[in-house]
């Protein structure tokens, strides 16, 4: 049994009086206190006690992460950085961006909306971008199963010849001067690092929405596990696209193909990341990463996963899988 299962059955055992537990043991056996837990860590309840006390402003994450928050609209960038549970800021500066507006089409000037990963720190060959870039991993998958064009998106500086330009000619990127750059870089460590951009206001996450998704995810999963199609496809989203562009009843097709043949699976999740996703059409949503173990007879995976999902009237509704 993985650790992270092992301590949350421990967590559950503590919510109620442990003679219950015992009781459930001498009467009815130890599978019978395996559903009873079960049951509670698929409780949105269970999910509120246990993140009680943790900062989710900006989301969940198991491992220590750095989160560059930016909002377009204020030009204002913020650095937190994400440790058990704690967030504590850790630097802010003002910003120059492209056009207000999410981003749609190469060439449109506009920074995108969304959560990012910080995929590389270089130099550019260009003196005009400054001394220093981080490049953003924009279009992410969600990006372009939108159809949303465009590359290039970087965090730099400005100009080595000491000119300072207007928003517009960032092109889309988010922009501080290279002294302010040269700070940023002291605290940032990319390969643990997101970007956070928002349009206008920030929507800090709640206990309720995390609560919300750590009990959906494992629905969901207790539903793959056990090749309950009905359940499974109920938590995705009409408009749902696979990693491949593949829609939603073509997906619904091969799953209900494949849970047919009612193959005994173990599936473990570990390594959470749940970020709020900003996005135009103002929706609930969330970029939820996580370590996938899963095997079955004749098929194994070990790997990450991605969902791009909303929450819907308190459910989990899939948008993107990767």
């Amino acid at each position: 049994m993985s650790r992270i299962l092992f301590a949350l059955f421990v967590f559950a055992i503590t919510c109620l009086n442990a003679v219950d537990y015992e009781d459930i043991y001498l009467k009815k056996g130890s599978n019978e206190v395996i559903k009873t837990i079960e049951k509670n860590i698929l409780s949105k309840d269970f999910w509120v006690k246990r993140l009680e006390g943790v900062q989710l402003d900006f989301g969940y994450y198991d491992e220590e992460a750095l989160l560059t928050v930016v909002n377009k609209e204020k030009k204002h960038l913020e650095v937190y950085k994400y440790s058990n549970g704690k967030l504590e800021k850790t630097f802010n500066t003002n910003i120059l961006v492209g056009k207000l507006g999410d981003k749609l089409v190469e060439g449109d000037l506009k920074t995108p909306v969304g959560v990012y990963q910080l995929t590389k720190r270089f130099t550019p060959l260009d003196s005009y971008l400054g001394p220093l870039a981080f490049s953003l991993s924009y279009p992410n998958l969600h990006d372009k199963l939108s159809n949303k064009t465009g590359s290039g998106i970087w965090i730099h500086g400005f100009p080595m010849n000491g000119s300072r330009e207007d928003e517009i000619k960032t092109k889309g990127c988010v922009v501080m001067e290279n002294d302010i750059l040269m700070q940023y870089d002291k605290i940032i460590d990319y390969k643990k690092s997101l970007a956070i951009i928002y349009e206008n206001d920030i929507k800090k996450a709640t206990t309720e929405q995390i609560a919300t998704i750590f009990s959906q995810i494992l629905a969901w999963k207790k539903a793959w596990t056990e090749s309950d199609i009905d359940y499974y496809l109920s938590f995705y989203d009409k408009n749902f696209k696979r990693y491949d562009g593949m829609s939603f009843d073509k997906f619904a097709s091969s799953k209900k193909s494949i849970f047919s043949r009612k193959e005994h699976k173990n599936i473990v999740f570990s390594k959470f990341i749940i970020s709020p996703y900003p996005n135009s059409k103002n929706e609930t949503m969330f970029r939820v990463v996580f370590y996938e173990n899963y095997s079955t007879l004749n098929y194994k995976f070990n790997g990450e996963k991605t969902l791009y999902i909303k929450l819907v009237d308190d459910k989990m509704k899939i948008v993107v899988e990767d």
